[in-house]
């Protein structure tokens, strides 16, 4: 038996080695196996055993101890839970004999939840559900959940959209509130709204969008010159409706844009507005932000205005019909309307010129159209190449957005959509990469925009048997809202912001607010930084929702094709473990895994080449593939090299 100074010994040698025991704070992140990580507030990672990350759930924030394995390796053990920021979650009910279950449908929540037999609200095997959390993982590893609502099944009409719209959180339903307030919007008619507005309606708009398309934001008209053009175009103004705090502005910045899901739209306005008495319909007098654009012979920008403006559609136009016009000729449009359409074209190639010789001109990706049955299945995929028309279209946008940017830059005021170029971590081998490539003497500089873009107009030139453009592409940072109206390094514009879309963006729709403020000499709002980024989530938010349900739909009709069936496909991405391809008819995305494949692989991150001695796999390459492992429900699809 131990004396009193024997227990007192041990005592202080416990309390040493717990005091020298580092211990952080920090935040959970979950990976694609049992295992985790804790980042602490300096950033430094430590891994998180499968144990360990039974008891925590992705985003919990902890306090941790670290300990040395008997492999020298270092972990984190979990002392303490702070705080949790998982409450509510989807996914597909589970039974396994007597156990009744949720799968997650999360990024790195890859455990089932058990469900207790009061919770589970009659939901059956396979059922799509959402979800609360009633007993955190903390400190036994079992947790347990609620079901709230029975999504659907399988085979529910339209299940795909129906489950991502209620896993991202996106509201679909206008209050009582709101649809009052729009009521009295449309009762009270234009005519108000009109007085002391530009009054425009001589000019010969036009509007060219898809025949499908109601939320129709941009109408345009061209002026052909000697010495060049004056472009002028009109952007629906909902904004001069809806008072700044209002309940229906409220609703706007809360959706923050319209979700285009493959058979349906959640739009960021009620439909009232966004497809009737804003909307710039063919032969309706509307309101309208119209831009002036007066453009030299090489299409540089020469002078900007602004009006608040009234215009008047001369005709609703789509894609086919413009491309058609543009190419040859075109019986379904008047023959008044040949000559400002072919004058919108010229303008528009020559804007493309001085962009390939000014800027930077990203490269030319085509669309795919999900062709859905009257249960919202997918019956096929229909690829559309952009043809002169959208291309028109994109051109005045761009032209667009960017003068605008720039007169706000003079005014000091607004936000901007800043992108500073390739991301930090890979400068470096950017820089490499083009010094050897382009044979340069010097180390080239990618982080000030006229270099940038002499650097990548160099590269698209370039004889090099890499797609150099397509490397430099994989590496861009994201964009982001800014204050300053610091370059966009991938469009290789000085500033840029987005104004064109004010009835699916709520950006935008400030920006309108900030402008029509600085024309009638009054202060511009205040945008805060907590605004801007609420609106960068939701649009977000919006973005993985839409993606997530067309990604089910593709992969549920790839599965019903012919097992065997060999794909044409194009290789998108890579890294060391994977090379992701593009199914060319399709625009499906997939991956083939290179981790467990012999014959000497390696991967250069620099060239971003898979190669041995024998072949290699670059970006762009063509390569025929077949599927190898699909779950459309995970939206999850292995290939394999044919």
């Amino acid at each position: 038996m131990l004396d009193m100074n024997a227990l007192s010994q041990l005592k202080t040698l416990k309390q040493d080695i717990h005091d020298n025991t580092p211990r952080f704070a920090g935040r959970v992140r979950g990976s694609n196996g049992r295992f985790g990580f804790v980042t602490n507030d300096d950033g430094q990672s430590y891994f998180l055993s499968p144990d360990e990350m039974e008891k925590v759930l992705p985003g919990d924030h902890i306090d941790f101890r670290v300990e040395t394995t008997s492999e020298g390796k270092e972990q984190a053990i979990v002392e303490k839970l702070i705080s949790t920021e998982l409450e509510g979650f989807c996914g597909r009910y589970i039974v396994r004999g007597k156990g009744h279950f949720i799968e997650p449908d999360h990024n790195s929540l890859n455990r089932w939840i058990f469900v207790p037999p009061k919770d589970r609200l009659e939901a059956k095997d396979g059922d799509f559900v959402a979800s609360t959390l009633t007993k955190h993982p903390y400190p036994s590893g079992k947790a347990q959940a609620k079901i709230t609502k029975i999504i659907g099944q399988e085979d529910t009409p339209n299940i795909a959209h129906l489950f991502m719209q209620e896993r991202f959180g996106l509201n679909t339903e206008f209050t009582d509130e709101i649809q009052a307030q729009v009521t009295a919007i449309c009762e009270a008619g234009l005519d108000e709204h009109m007085k002391d507005r530009t009054d425009l309606t001589h000019l010969p708009f036009v509007t060219i969008d898809s025949a499908g398309t109601r939320d129709i934001d941009d109408a345009l008209f061209a002026e052909a010159h000697g010495d060049g053009w004056t472009l002028w175009i009109a952007i629906a103004d909902p904004e001069a409706l809806i008072p700044q705090g209002s309940a229906l502005d409220n609703v706007a910045l809360e959706r923050s844009t319209s979700v285009y899901f493959p058979d349906s739209v959640i739009p960021m306005l009620p439909p009232e507005i966004s497809e009737q008495c804003s909307s710039l319909q063919a032969n309706e007098k509307r309101l309208a932000m119209v831009v002036e654009i007066r453009l030299g012979e090489d299409a540089g920008v020469r002078e900007i205005k602004i009006h608040n403006g009234i215009i008047e559609s001369r005709a609703k136009l789509t894609y086919t019909q413009v491309a058609q016009l543009i190419a040859d000729t075109c019986a379904d449009i008047a023959a008044e309307l040949h000559g400002p359409v072919l004058h919108l074209a010229d303008c528009a190639r020559a804007l493309n010129q001085w962009r390939q010789t000014h800027s930077l001109i990203m490269e030319d990706r085509p669309d795919y159209k999900l062709i859905l049955d009257e249960h919202g299945k997918a019956v096929d995929i229909v690829r559309i190449e952009r043809n002169a028309a959208h291309k028109l279209v994109e051109e005045c946008m761009l032209v667009c957005n960017r003068s605008v940017a720039e007169w706000l830059r003079e005014r000091k005021s607004g936000f901007f959509i800043e992108q500073k170029g390739i991301r930090t971590e890979r400068l470096g081998e950017a820089a490499a990469l083009l010094k050897e490539q382009l044979n340069l003497t010097e180390k080239p500089v990618l982080t000030e925009l006229e270099s940038y873009v002499s650097l990548l107009q160099q590269a698209e030139q370039s004889e090099s048997d890499l797609p150099l453009r397509t490397i430099l592409g994989r590496q861009m940072d994201r964009s982001q809202f800014g204050r300053e109206g610091k370059p966009h390094m991938g469009l290789g514009f000085t500033c840029y912001t987005t104004f064109t879309s004010p009835l699916r963006k709520y950006n935008d729709l400030m920006i309108h607010r900030t402008v029509r403020a600085l024309l009638n000499n009054e202060d511009a709002p205040e945008i805060s930084d907590d605004t801007l980024s609420t609106i960068q989530t939701h649009q977000a938010r919006g973005r993985m929702a839409a993606n997530a349900a067309e990604q089910w739909l593709k992969l549920s009709w790839l599965s019903a094709q012919d097992e065997g069936t060999l794909y044409d496909a194009s290789v998108v991405h890579m890294n060391s473990n994977s090379i992701t391809v593009r199914l060319n008819d399709s625009g499906i995305d997939g991956v083939i895994d290179r981790r467990k494949t012999k014959g000497g692989w390696k991967f250069d991150s620099k060239t971003m080449i898979h190669s041995n001695e024998k072949a290699r796999f670059v970006l762009g390459q063509p390569i025929k593939v077949e599927v190898q492992e699909l779950d459309a429900i995970k939206r999850s699809l292995k290939l394999r090299i044919a």
